[in-house]
């Protein structure tokens, strides 16, 4: 692990060779949102794809404000995949909910997500994302 970068009570860091590592520590709102997705695109300048796995084990939720714009935009974060374990009921059935809401008003994101029990189930869903994609790109 190289550099962490604290984000209010929240870490980030990266992973080689494509992955950044997210705790989250009470609400995701907006402030972290930005300044993560800031510092992923620039990231992406060295790492065309990245994925991010979140641990989401002491987080308390979304803000009202990062709902609405990941409901209006399921691909405003500048992942190629998503993945949160950890994640509380709560949070669950919060997440189940936007998504089921977006797919009935014909809004449907991109980037794979997923939410899983455990790190190393996240870690192996991510493996799978970056294997199809290889997969999908010596097809084409």
């Amino acid at each position: 692990m190289g550099a962490v970068w604290t984000l209010g009570p929240h870490k980030m860091w990266f992973e080689e060779p494509d992955t950044v590592r997210m705790v989250t520590v009470g609400v995701y709102d907006m402030k972290l949102m930005e300044e993560s997705n800031a510092l992923v695109r620039e990231l992406k300048l060295r790492y065309p794809t990245i994925y991010i796995i979140t641990d989401s084990r002491q987080g308390s939720g979304m803000s009202a404000d990062v709902r609405k714009a990941l409901g209006e935009n399921p691909d405003l974060l500048p992942y190629a995949g998503s993945v949160m374990f950890g994640t509380s009921f709560a949070m669950r059935t919060m997440v189940n909910m936007m998504i089921r809401a977006q797919e009935l008003l014909g809004v449907k994101g991109s980037i794979p997500f997923a939410m899983v029990a455990t790190e190393e189930e996240a870690k192996a869903w991510v493996a799978a994302q970056r294997e199809a994609a290889r997969a999908a790109k010596q097809a084409s």
